[in-house]
């Protein structure tokens, strides 16, 4: 087995500890009821999963007549694509630069390309995992409404397996080149924050540039029956900011023909040279950026026990001592920034961007459905949107993993459970409230929505926001992962994160399931606004209760 093969091997264990869960669950019969909780996640996702499904048909068969069906790939490809090219940013500065064992890979006799190479293998394979989601339920749709056979399900499994690697490379790139730079001084944090905020900026103004050049031409009759005339004019339109989406749709759509694996060479074909073209960056440049950061991480002194028990004494009271505690340690760790803070403003400008740079005529459409539909369905609408910004990013979830190895600290110090728990509670909250409110300036400024929309959405995306924080929250005390080797797995490869997904989508899709109840029940829309503020009042007491509770129960038994 040769060093690099290992050096792989070691890597996919210790970043998914399959065999330590195997070992737990069925020898030491140990967090049985992961395995229950997991399975009741599942099925709590099941209705959505069928809406959507029930969606990407609805759309099929719409696109159908028109010969566009094969749009339809494009914008499940697009979208895996570009969330990688976004998010996967945080993640690769993460594993590439933060990782506690490179202190032991940098002394052995590894190469730079073959630490980064195997890295680069390891943020693929969760990609692979975090796209699923989002892809392979148009591609499964898809693959069976248009019968296809044996050589699309092959040309998907490759597509599939290609995905991820033209972005992530394309990141990894820019990280390299980026950590080089801004590795010098002793703002290291604060520099690494501003590239990465930069090379999100340019990356939005680039796919706004690209697609307000594709739809630049105005929508004249002649125009519009060219459009319609062909067959690929709107997987064109839709995919024109990020080309590979294209190559890979028309690959897929295509099998294996001619232009299919001619599309299929281009697409593979990109992927391997970025990908070798990272490795040729890597060897030159990799270690010179990592090179110094440990020393900067050296000099941030732990406050000791006693240290600590004079600065939560000091007069300051205790939750909100906690709470500037919690926001310190987010704000001075720049992974979790920019998955915290960053997701809840970054989600809403994408909607922006997306509704601005798809044209005049999707931009009118948005605005006219934000203020001619029925109020009581655009504030439900308006509502999960807030709640989307707000909520799914994780932060909750990872409240007290996000902690580490200094969990001690929460311990020992002379701050009760209750306070603690308190405090880290209004800190996810807080996070979820800066969702809402650049949701609520996305729908107010861009899509003019009325006041009068706006203020009983906020309200419901608030009380939803609540009982959400508290569950992420309950996932998270119930099995800290406080043993990660570098910042990001404290949050992307958290199981308890995925888990508190899982579970709002399963709350999400209750509500939604009483809403419909009520609605098929002629309550007319103010009765079931006012039902469902009650009910959301109600759970959300019950929530928080059982938070408080089971976690100072928890405090006791999690060990270090």
């Amino acid at each position: 087995m040769t060093a690099f093969s290992s050096l792989l091997r070691a890597g996919l264990k210790s970043n998914f500890g399959l065999a330590l869960l195997v070992h737990r669950l069925f020898k030491e019969k140990k967090d049985l009821w992961l395995g229950v909780l997991i399975v009741l996640a599942v099925i709590g996702a099941l209705p959505a999963l069928y809406y959507l499904i029930l969606f990407l048909q609805n759309a099929y068969f719409l696109l159908k007549p028109l010969g566009q069906e094969s749009a339809l790939l494009t914008l499940g490809i697009l979208a895996g694509q570009l969330f990688i090219l976004l998010f996967g940013l945080y993640y690769v500065i993460s594993a590439f630069y933060f990782s506690r064992d490179l202190e032991m890979l940098i002394p052995l006799p590894l190469k730079p390309f073959q630490v980064m190479t195997s890295k680069f293998v390891i943020i693929l394979a969760n990609e692979y995992l975090t796209v699923m989601i989002i892809v392979l339920p148009v591609f499964i749709t898809f693959g069976v409404l248009s019968g296809g056979g044996l050589s699309y399900w092959a040309a998907a499994a490759l597509i599939y397996a290609f995905l991820p690697v033209i972005p992530l490379a394309i990141v990894s790139l820019l990280v390299v080149a980026m950590m080089r730079i801004v590795n010098i001084g002793r703002k290291k944090d604060v520099l690494i924050l501003a590239g990465s905020l930069v090379l999100i900026a340019a990356g939005l103004a680039a796919q706004t540039a690209m697609s307000r050049y594709s739809g630049s031409a105005g929508p004249d009759a002649q125009a519009m029956t060219a459009f319609l005339a062909s067959p690929d004019s709107l997987l064109n339109r839709i995919g024109a900011g990020f080309p590979p989406s294209i190559w890979a749709t028309k690959a897929l759509a295509s099998g294996f023909s001619r232009t299919g694996l001619a599309h299929l060479s281009l697409f593979a074909g990109t992927s391997l040279l970025l990908l070798v073209l990272m490795v040729i960056i890597s060897e030159k440049l990799f270690y010179g950026g990592l090179i110094g950061l440990g020393e900067i991480a050296a000099k941030r002194r732990a406050l000791s026990q006693v240290q600590m028990s004079r600065k939560i004494s000091s007069g300051r009271r205790p939750v909100r001592a906690i709470f500037v505690r919690e926001w310190r340690i987010m704000n001075r760790t720049p992974i979790f920034l920019l998955n915290g803070v960053l997701v809840v403003l970054l989600v809403p400008l994408i909607f922006i961007l997306m509704a601005k740079t798809g044209g005049g005529g999707n931009n009118a459409f948005l605005r006219a459905v934000m203020t001619s539909a029925k109020p009581f369905h655009m504030i439900l609408a308006t509502a999960a949107f807030m709640t989307i910004c707000g909520s799914l990013n994780g932060t909750s979830s990872s409240a007290f993993s996000r902690e580490g190895g200094q969990f001690w600290i929460s311990k020992v110090i002379p701050v009760s459970a209750r306070d603690q728990v308190k405090a880290k509670f209004m800190h996810s909250y807080a996070i979820a409230l800066l969702g809402i409110l650049s949701a609520s300036f996305a729908a107010a400024f861009f899509f003019h929505a009325r006041p009068a929309v706006l203020a009983p959405a906020a309200a419901l995306a608030l009380a939803v926001a609540f009982i959400l924080t508290a569950a992420g929250m309950i996932i998270d005390i119930a099995r800290p992962l406080l043993d990660w080797t570098n910042p990001q797995k404290a949050i992307k490869q958290n199981m308890n994160v995925l888990l508190a997904f899982l579970a709002d989508i399963g709350i999400m899709t209750a509500l939604g399931l009483t809403l419909n109840f009520l609605f098929k029940a002629g309550l007319d829309g103010s009765t079931i606004l006012a039902v469902l503020f009650a009910v959301l009042a109600a759970l959300a007491g019950a929530v928080y209760r059982i938070l408080i509770v089971f976690a100072e129960k928890r405090y006791g038994e999690i060990e270090i």
